[in-house]
């Protein structure tokens, strides 16, 4: 496994499980020029032989602040604590990389893997949002923050 800068194409590449257990953030980025460059310089894409296993971005907020998302292919899924900590490490690396202090993060009340999964990420619990998510469900925000 390895990361790479990540493309616009690589979207459309790679192989989701038939059912997200959350909401697509393909939708949210369009083919445009301005699109391209802010995903090449704001998330990464993890190959394994050219076959695209997972893309973790950070959507900026404003300068040092950003929301994290990810798209896990259903063979990485497979992977367990090595995908885990690959996401974790390429993560970092944008947090560290594009002068982020905050990250954050939401998961989907009742979600307990997903809740799992970002702690696992090194995010911390911060609060409850009601009706938050874009089918108004509840959505618990975590956090990640460098000093």
């Amino acid at each position: 496994m390895k990361w790479r800068d990540t493309e616009y194409e690589d979207l459309h590449r790679i192989v989701l499980p038939d059912e997200l257990p959350c909401n697509d953030v393909r939708s949210a980025i369009s083919d445009s020029d301005e699109s391209r460059i802010a995903l090449r310089y704001n998330a990464r894409t993890m190959v394994d032989e050219e076959v695209i296993l997972a893309i973790a971005g950070v959507a900026p907020l404003w300068k040092g602040v950003g929301t994290v998302w990810t798209l896990i292919s259903e063979d990485a899924r497979k992977s367990g604590l090595r995908l885990s900590l690959e996401v974790r490490r390429g993560i970092e690396m944008l947090h560290v990389e594009r002068g982020f202090w905050r990250l954050q993060a939401t998961v989907k009340r009742g979600d307990e893997a997903a809740r799992l999964w970002i702690v696992g990420l090194g995010f911390s619990y911060e609060g409850t949002m009601i009706a938050y998510g874009p089918d108004g469900q509840t959505h618990d925000m975590y956090g990640r923050v460098r000093v």
